[in-house]
């Protein structure tokens, strides 16, 4: 009778797993149906052909670009090096992208930047606030950029226990912006575990000096973010393997 039951949960076991990696793979598969299309005008930019991972824009028509994310099971073209943020101007019929030089006080070798987000002070002074994986850790770094120069000054490295395996970030004002969790576990086996099972534990959060609150959640993976322009409507790419209940 023992072996029986032993038999039995290995079997639903077995067809649970299966299940999920159908989903997954289903999932994974869902963007991969692509229309023909004749390129327009595209062209390799010169600078960025190891890859980019993000991107934002001054009104200006400069363009900050974070290099491409270093993570396992993730394709990278340059591992050696460390992860760069690069500056274009739009206004130039060929634009280029120049690595931007960080200033003193920060560990560049440990750079892996992710999502990015501008602000913008009435005195028109640009702050980035930059998604940062460390030790494959995450963290929010505050950069203020000097056009003139065209480098980052190091201004601080924000920390918080909720802060785990982040993804994008849209900044609000000063040291107050939302960040997405694209999974719960920084470990990338246990995120599989996490995706396998569906367990719905990525979150958005808001940060501010006062604190860090989750205000949504529920989710596989929370990914991209962004705002309007007016800060009353916010978007987020979510992924989910089930549909809301």
């Amino acid at each position: 009778m023992g072996k029986l039951v032993a038999l039995t949960l290995l079997g639903a076991s077995l067809a649970f797993i299966g299940e999920r990696l159908l989903t997954c793979r289903e999932r994974m598969n869902a963007s991969r149906e692509v229309e023909s299309v004749e390129p327009q005008s595209c062209h390799l930019i010169e600078g960025l052909e190891y890859g980019s991972e993000d991107i934002d824009i001054l009104p200006s028509g400069l363009a900050f670009i974070s290099s491409g994310l270093k993570y396992p099971g993730l394709p990278n073209f340059a591992p050696d090096e460390p992860g760069k943020i690069f500056l274009m101007d739009l206004n130039e019929q060929n634009p280029k992208a120049q690595a931007l030089k960080i200033s003193d006080g920060f560990d560049k070798e440990l750079f892996n930047p992710h999502g990015i987000s501008i602000f913008i002070d009435k005195d028109h002074t640009v702050y980035l606030y930059i998604v940062n994986h460390p030790h494959m850790k995450s963290t929010v770094e505050i950069f203020k950029f000097e056009e003139q120069e065209r480098s980052l000054v190091y201004l601080e490295t924000i920390k918080h226990e909720l802060f785990t395996s982040l993804n994008d970030i849209v900044v609000l004002g000063p040291e107050q912006f939302y960040v997405t969790r694209d999974h719960y576990f920084n470990n990338f086996f246990l995120r599989l575990f996490e995706m396998i099972l569906d367990l719905r534990w990525s979150s958005i959060l808001f940060y501010s000096p006062i604190g860090v609150k989750v205000v949504a959640e529920g989710f596989s993976s929370a990914n991209g973010i962004t705002a309007s322009p007016d800060q009353k409507y916010f978007a987020s790419r979510i992924f989910s393997l089930r549909s809301p209940e």
